[in-house]
């Protein structure tokens, strides 16, 4: 009983803790019960994009697993050096450390319930209305979802328990190396970094974010983008924890042995500190600019995709139905696809009949085009697509006549303009780059950006290929996916390319991103928030005492305010403003990634990649708002 009731004092008294970790908690199991609801879904598996979304909710459960697995340890923390010195009273007072780790376990059995009981209560309700939202994202709607998926029910109660059972296991065996006096003064020692490590490491950390900068900037768009972006990510997150636990210790040190600059008032309070506080609150602040820095990369990259379903659409289908052949499409042909067009109640507009060459990869060394042959012969060198077409093949596009030399080549390429001397299959052109071209299609659908070159005759050792190209009117996207599904079975060597096959193919997938990014962001969001709380907690409690002792060497209340509240400013904002550099470093690298997936949409990612920051700011200080709430009361005691 004596447990019990020393349990619910210290949830008494400490609400201010206890309250916000247990709602944050409770919200990353309610998310993390969504997420394993939604990957025990059997009706996406069945849908033509089911196998990428499960695989991509897959992937959101286990990102948001560790996020929740982080963030028990970190709050843990915190809560061991609340908790700490009353612990050691209590040994000191006669109890053994056998008690003492029996009312942990207790403890730490209530959070567990509440959490639970609260998080899979919440996730059960709002499971519903993500579900309503991937529905949406998904433009689907044969999918269905049970009120209580009890599998992913009891999945999420065992992962969560075993986090917990880790964090007594970790609190338990400190109770147990640790004397009562070790954990009486554990909330008073900081450990103190400098010296030649902390400036070791302080040069390593800059040199790390200094990589990883000239790595994003200079990522080609080849298939080994990714790997190098996420090298990328794991150089930033190494290099970020170095930078706020050393690298300002080092440079708040080296100021120090400045002495025409450190032993002024002004600079002496601001240096000493600051130094003070990034001894302490280094990981925490590194921990939310990384925090910060993932919202942004992710919410940035799945809005820009999704709104730009439409124009990645055009990129693989330009006219609503492209039929691909070796050889010009028969009459015969013609007669089976008016046929099912009548069938199916379609209108058929805008008909071409075109030939250009057959894309062939490589890539581009200087102003020489290195062609490899087609996508089964492409390398990790590869990070480009060709296909000449000769200006009177385009005149039947554009409706009218384009005059051009032999030795001139107009080129286009959704990403950067091409233009000088260049050599393509072995003949050389001067290039010139036009705005835009009728009917930019990539035909093999790769990952390659594809440069299109309109010449006056085409070499002699490239192959064609011909292209029917139509638009249709019929009403409702299903009829339209049946149509475009039976044209591809009127001849194996005829290839199609349905741009209402292709639209549902790509909301499916990028439907699916942008959903798990929603949810993972608002689970970097929770944690974002609750570690942003501790850390003003703590600073609460350390400046009390530093108001204090700066009252007693001689400043005034308000020179001491003014000292004190400037450096929590300066402090508070260093995480979103890092968070902004890393995602301005990093738009280049996002931009080659998204030009794979043939996105070219330049004004989607500036409008976007202004709001989403913007947003993040403000909500970021309104958290600040928020917390300096509780800040201020405690130093107000």
């Amino acid at each position: 009983m004596l447990y019990f009731k020393l349990v619910n004092s210290s949830f008494r008294r400490n609400g201010k803790v206890y309250l916000p970790y247990l709602m944050a908690t409770s919200i990353l199991v309610a998310i993390n019960y969504i997420f394993a609801a939604m990957g025990a879904n059997a009706s996406l598996k069945h849908l033509q994009t089911g196998a990428v979304t499960t695989a991509m909710i897959k992937v959101g459960i286990t990102f948001v697993l560790l996020i929740t697995a982080a963030f028990l340890i970190y709050v843990n923390r915190f809560l061991w050096q609340e908790r700490s010195d009353e612990f050691g009273l209590y040994e000191m007072l006669g109890m053994t450390s056998n008690n003492v780790q029996v009312l942990i376990i207790i403890e730490k059995l209530y959070l567990l319930v509440i959490s639970l009981a609260v998080g899979l209560v919440i996730g059960v309700i709002f499971e519903k209305l993500a579900f309503l939202g991937l529905k949406y994202l998904l433009a689907m709607s044969k999918i269905k979802q049970p009120w209580i998926q009890w599998d992913a029910l009891f999945e999420t109660a065992l992962m969560i328990f075993a986090f917990f059972l880790v964090i007594m296991a970790i609190d338990s065996l400190k109770v147990r190396l640790m004397s009562a006096q070790q954990l009486w003064k554990t909330k008073s020692a900081h450990p103190q970094r400098h010296g030649l490590l902390t400036t070791v490491a302080g040069i390593t950390g800059i040199i790390l974010l200094g990589i990883t900068y000239y790595t994003t900037l200079t990522i080609k768009p080849r298939v080994t983008a990714i790997t190098h972006f996420m090298l990328a990510v794991v150089l930033l997150i190494v290099g970020t924890y170095l930078l706020f636990i050393a690298g300002s210790v080092m440079i708040l040190s080296w100021l120090q042995h400045r002495k025409n600059y450190y032993y002024q008032p002004k600079h002496f309070i601001a240096v000493s500190g600051m130094r003070q506080r990034m001894q302490q609150n280094g990981a925490s602040l590194a921990t939310i600019c990384l925090l910060c820095s993932a919202i942004l990369v992710i919410i940035f990259t799945s809005i820009s995709l999704y709104l730009g379903i439409n124009s990645t659409t055009r990129a693989y289908a330009p006219q609503n139905v492209l039929m691909m052949s070796p050889q010009s499409i028969s009459e015969k042909e013609r007669h089976v696809i008016h046929h099912l067009a009548n069938r199916s109640h379609a209108q058929i507009l805008h008909q071409h009949l075109y030939q250009m060459s057959v894309p062939t990869y490589g890539y581009w060394q200087r102003n020489r085009f290195v062609a490899q042959g087609n996508l089964q012969h492409v390398s990790v060198r590869t990070d480009a697509g060709v296909i000449m077409m000769t200006a009177k093949e385009y005149g039947k596009l554009s409706a009218h006549r384009i005059k051009i030399k032999p030795d001139q080549a107009l080129t286009y390429r959704g990403a950067k303009p091409l233009r000088g001397e260049i050599k393509v299959m072995g003949q050389s052109y001067h290039a010139q780059p036009m705005k835009t071209i009728k009917n930019y299609y990539n035909p093999d659908r790769s990952t390659y950006v594809t440069t299109y070159l309109i010449v006056k005759k085409l070499p002699r050792n490239v192959m064609t290929t011909n292209i029917y190209a139509f638009d249709y009117q019929l009403q409702g996207k299903q009829k339209r996916i049946k149509f475009e599904k039976d044209l591809s079975k009127i001849s194996p060597t005829i290839s199609v390319s349905g741009q209402s096959t292709i639209k549902n193919l790509i909301t499916g997938l990028y439907g699916g991103l942008i959903f798990v990014g929603i949810l993972t962001s608002l689970a970097l969001a929770v944690a974002t928030a609750i570690v942003l709380y501790f850390k003003q907690i703590s600073e609460g409690y350390a400046d009390r005492r530093r108001f204090v002792i700066m009252q007693e060497v001689g400043l005034s209340e308000k020179e001491t305010a003014q000292a004190i509240h400037s450096q929590v400013l300066m402090v508070f904002l260093m995480p979103v403003v890092g968070a902004i550099i890393n995602m301005l470093f990093a738009l280049p690298a996002i931009r080659q990634i998204l030009h794979e997936l043939n996105f070219y949409n330049q004004q989607i990612l500036i409008v976007v990649g202004i709001v989403v920051p913007v947003v993040l700011l403000i909500i970021y200080i309104a958290l600040y708002a928020m917390t300096t709430r509780t800040y201020q009361q405690i130093i107000d005691k």
